[in-house]
């Protein structure tokens, strides 16, 4: 039986260890801070319940580990004893200047490290950034991960436990499916610590694990999801000047893409894939991710060029809730209401479809910016109670009802099924701002709407 110990019991730690829990041959204990944010889910998990109810498989897979015996949650590191394996989970968050903070990291990893079996494998699975001022670079793995549990352990990392990076790539709403069916990428701090964690993650990995260098699986990591950000970003620029044009983006979006794939030709290949615009990128990695990215590059003395692409994307998708903001200002003076006057409901607080993660939503910063402004404006959210201090209420009826502008700014699909005769009956005033084109305009128009959206000309 191989003991695993998961550090940190969020978006990527419960799944993973409810994945490794139903593996023949594993026994799970997950670490979680007994803080009041996060420690109720240690009684909620140690009853075999998700503490994410939108996730497919999550639940029952938790259940069925709890029942058997081979899935247990404490707060307490002393469960670190004993076990073959441990993986860290724990989120590594950003500060006002765009550098990591790397604190509790290193607290993390003290305390792994002070009750570390020799010959266990440590692998850390927090996107982290490949160089750092706070360490030695050149790597958080390295520069951070292995002083802290060398220090505390006394032993030395590869001949006395084996440490590698493995970074995660899961997405809300596809978290146990990303875990066992995408690609795994491990860096071993030598090749023997890579071979070794090539091995532990074939066991849970169905689509292959593929073996590196440390830094090389920690900027892979970073360099992924900054490509993300930079295709979201050119999407949305594009839209905004489509519109701006008359143009309808979305009709260009497909003819761009209507290139066909050439399939034994790489390098002569013309196929695009134009992503859809929207209101802005949320979510814990992305917002974050790129900044990462550039900080390990100023951090390792990059000086040969300064970076422009990945943080003009950035500038890009950050400053979406202030084009939404453009768009209800204009759709309001159409029917001739000021803003300091309209009652809004924003349709949407997850920051991607079919999701209760809020962490980072554009929705969040366009109440923000319209709180103060206007007279009255409200967060409608099938699948969110409240986030923090912001209240969200469930009953569409009861969000929509007297209210002069409707922003749709997820994709939630009870949405798609709004019907519009309901819907202009019930608001004061018929105006729809469009952030994820969940209505054809020309069927809005024709119900006696005022409508805008983001790519959308102006009709």
């Amino acid at each position: 039986m191989l003991r695993v110990a998961v550090v940190g019991m969020g978006y990527v730690g419960v799944p993973l260890a409810a994945v490794l829990a139903e593996t023949p041959g594993f026994n799970v204990v997950g670490v979680q801070r007994g803080s009041e944010r996060s420690g109720w889910k240690i009684d909620l998990l140690n009853k075999g319940i998700s503490p994410y109810r939108l996730e497919p498989e999550l639940g029952e897979l938790l259940s069925k580990a709890v029942s058997r015996g081979s899935l247990h949650v404490t707060d307490s590191f002393d469960s670190c004893r004993d076990a073959d394996c441990v993986i860290v989970t724990i989120q590594v968050p950003i500060d006002e200047k765009k550098r990591p903070r790397l604190g509790n990291l290193r607290r993390i990893f003290a305390e792994v490290g002070s009750r570390l079996r020799r010959g266990a494998l440590v692998s850390l699975e927090s996107t982290v950034p490949p160089g750092t001022t706070e360490a030695v670079p050149p790597g958080t793995t390295e520069g951070v991960a292995k002083p802290a549990l060398e220090d505390a352990s006394d032993m030395d990392a590869g001949n006395d436990f084996s440490l590698v990076f493995s970074y995660e790539r899961v997405t809300p709403g596809r978290l146990v499916h990303n875990i066992r069916r995408l690609p795994r990428v491990v860096g071993g701090y030598t090749p023997e610590c890579t071979a070794r964690g090539v091995e532990f993650y074939r066991k849970i990995c169905l689509a292959g694990v593929h073996g590196t260098d440390i830094v090389t699986a920690e900027t892979a990591k970073l360099v992924e999801n900054a490509y993300r950000d930079v295709n979201i970003a050119f999407a949305n620029e594009a839209a905004l000047i489509s519109g701006c044009l008359g143009v309808d983006f979305h009709r260009v979006r497909e003819l761009v893409n209507s290139l066909p794939h050439i399939e034994g030709e790489p390098y002569l290949n013309p196929f695009r894939d134009v992503h859809f615009p929207g209101a802005g990128v949320g979510g814990h990695c992305l917002p974050k991710d790129p900044w990462l990215l550039l900080h390990g590059y100023e951090a390792m003395g990059g000086t040969g060029f300064e970076p422009r692409l990945i943080p003009a994307a950035r500038i890009v998708n950050d400053a979406m809730p202030g084009q939404v903001k453009r768009l209800v200002i204009d759709a309001l003076c159409e029917q001739g209401v000021s803003l300091c006057q309209a009652r809004m409901v924003l349709l949407g607080l997850g920051f991607k479809g079919e999701t209760e993660d809020a962490r980072n939503s554009p929705t969040l910063a366009l109440f923000d910016l319209l709180r103060h402004e206007s007279g009255d404006v409200v967060i409608h959210d099938p699948y969110i109670e409240n986030w923090e201090d912001v209240p969200v209420i469930n009953s569409l009826d009861e969000a929509v009802e007297e209210k002069d502008c409707l922003v749709v700014m997820t994709r939630h699909s009870v949405y798609g099924e709004i019907d519009l005769d309901w819907l202009r009956d019930t608001m004061r005033r018929p105006i729809i701002v469009d952030c994820r084109d969940v209505f054809a305009p020309s069927e809005c128009l024709d119900k006696g709407f005022t409508y805008r959206g983001i790519g959308h000309a102006k009709r």
